[in-house]
């Protein structure tokens, strides 16, 4: 697989030395959704280029919707552990405990959206099972995905949980064509504990 990267994506390359070997595109069974536990974004690219911290993340997602991206898909990024050679990461700035901001959240879905176009066989539904293919929080890859059982945490958890049903990101699909705002839409995203329609 040849370097691939998102094109809505800002590319800031964490240190090679941050980054593993190549990512075999057919073992991919996870998108995996962190928290960066930073209030920036530059804090977050500055620690993935400085090669002691020994860890990087494929993508982040900054609180205004930008999106960079740090490793090429066709390489593994050192964030789940035992599982990098099986998961697509994405850091989110922000701290467990909190939602994303609705640009966040949207720029999130956009780039899922994109990535199940370039790996097929990983459904865009949740999934809490880290023997199984989906959608996976970063806590629930367990010990074996380097025990943080509060990343992202639950009100992110929520978000997804919503926001990947299938009558939600079918209009999202079609923004992407169509470029229509879909302020119901990111109103539900953001109050997940609400059901849709009150």
């Amino acid at each position: 697989m040849a370097e691939l990267f998102y094109p809505r994506a800002h590319v800031e390359p964490a240190d090679p030395r941050n980054i593993g070997g190549e990512l075999v595109p057919g073992d991919v069974r996870f998108f995996v959704e962190h928290i960066a536990q930073s209030p920036d974004a530059a804090g977050v690219i500055a620690w993935f280029r400085n090669p002691d911290a020994q860890v990087s993340a494929h993508f982040l997602v900054d609180r205004d919707g930008t999106v960079y991206q740090m490793v090429p898909l066709n390489r593994m990024a050192w964030a789940e552990m035992d599982y990098n050679n099986r998961g697509i990461s994405t850091e989110h700035v922000g701290y467990t405990g909190e939602k994303l901001t609705k640009r966040q959240l949207r720029a999130s879905l956009l780039l899922l959206i994109w990535l199940h176009e370039q790996f097929p066989h990983v459904p865009l539904h949740r999934t809490a099972n880290p023997n199984g293919t989906g959608v996976i929080m970063h806590g629930e890859l367990g010990v074996l995905g380097g025990d943080h059982p509060d990343c992202p945490g639950w009100p992110i958890q929520a978000q997804f949980n919503i926001g990947l049903r299938p009558r939600l990101m079918k209009p999202l699909e079609q923004s992407i064509y169509q470029r229509r705002r879909l302020p119901l839409l990111l109103h539900v995203l953001t109050h997940p504990l609400q059901k849709v329609g009150q």
